[in-house]
């Protein structure tokens, strides 16, 4: 089995020894550069990376991969499509190969966003029969001449270390231009709306949020609930409270097996002092144990969040013991959070 990685560079002095070093085990690596005017191309070939150059206008992320991908020559067999910030995790070729049969086209892996977020991700592909698709969140899609066959595996991780003051600006003009060559498509529809909420365009936002609602392939009920949570988000930022707070309602019964939705109504009832739904919302959420592995998760959600609502909600109807219990809990979870500690104090002296 030949296995290549591959990527796509611009500027990424920073991450080079470290991608280079978790792909050390393949047999290429490719690094097609877009134009670096730092060190990134230098370090990479110290590392052992096949380096090209070349040239993508007007940019758009799926030509550039498309084009990294063909330069990888044709006897190989399995491709895993990597940026510099992100790195394989020790382990990861007997992974691919205890896993990959003859027959396999696709691998699908754990992804670690970072910040307590991971989720499946599907960029490890046969060399043959898959190109990439839409400007931007780009993904390898089968070009017809393949049966897709997948290979799942939980022990292959490829984790992301991203560089916090990158730029999102060139985002923007892609999805528009994604919608406008797939208009169809609930998953540009989807980006694009979020990504209005990143600059605060919230009635924008609303607008697209809902076109994306109304789309008959809207099917995904992570992804519906997510994006009613961003509807009662961008109506309560507009000052529009209660409209918001019928949102997170209905979030909650698109996907109620979701902590998320539950910790967004207990938060928006805890703001009007509505305490009996806000206590019920919290005990939803922590009613709930599965940790989903999706991209629209909220790692907030499994922090002390739920039970510090549950705390303050109880305390306000009466029931002193319950509101005890759950600020006990919440500071298991933070131990140092000052509020916490003082609301424990205080709720324990008037008992």
């Amino acid at each position: 089995m030949k296995i290549a990685v591959y990527a796509i560079s611009k500027n990424e002095e920073q991450f080079v020894q470290r991608f280079c070093d978790s792909a050390q085990d393949a047999d290429l690596i490719l690094i097609a550069d877009t134009g670096s005017t730092d060190d990134t191309v230098k370090l990479a070939l110290e590392c052992g990376a096949k380096v090209h150059d070349i040239c993508i206008s007007p940019w758009r992320f799926d030509k550039a991969r498309d084009t990294a991908l063909a330069l990888i020559p044709r006897d190989f067999d399995v491709c895993i499509s990597l940026d510099l910030d992100e790195i394989l995790e020790p382990g990861w070729r007997k992974e691919i190969e205890r896993v990959w049969q003859e027959n396999t086209t696709r691998l699908r892996y754990k992804f670690d966003w970072g910040c307590g977020i991971s989720f499946y991700y599907e960029k490890i592909h046969h060399r043959h029969g898959y190109h990439w698709h839409h400007p931007v969140h780009e993904y390898p899609r089968p070009d017809g001449r393949i049966q897709e066959i997948y290979a799942h595996t939980d022990m292959l991780l490829v984790s992301h270390h991203p560089d916090p003051t990158k730029s999102r600006g060139q985002y923007m003009p892609l999805l528009e231009l994604a919608i406008k060559e797939d208009p169809h498509c609930p998953r540009n529809a989807f980006y694009h709306a979020r990504e209005l909420t990143f600059y605060s365009r919230w009635q924008e936002a609303i607008t697209a949020l809902n076109r994306y609602l109304a789309m008959p392939e809207a099917t995904w009920q992570n992804e519906r609930c997510y994006a009613m949570r961003l509807l009662g988000k961008c109506h309560e930022e507009l000052g529009y409270i209660h409209d918001g707070l019928k949102w997170y309602r209905l979030a909650c019964a698109e996907a109620p097996n979701t902590r998320e939705p539950w910790c967004e109504l207990a938060t928006a009832t805890y703001r009007l002092g509505m305490w009996p739904e806000s206590y019920g919302a919290a005990l939803s959420a922590l009613n709930i144990t599965d940790k989903q592995a999706v991209y629209t998760m909220d790692p907030s959600v499994w922090t002390e969040k739920p039970y510090d609502y549950a705390s303050i909600a109880a305390w306000r109807l009466g029931l002193k013991e319950q509101a005890i219990e759950f600020c006990k809990k919440a500071l298991e979870f933070n131990p140092t959070d000052t509020r916490l500690l003082t609301n424990l104090q205080q709720m324990e002296e008037v008992t």
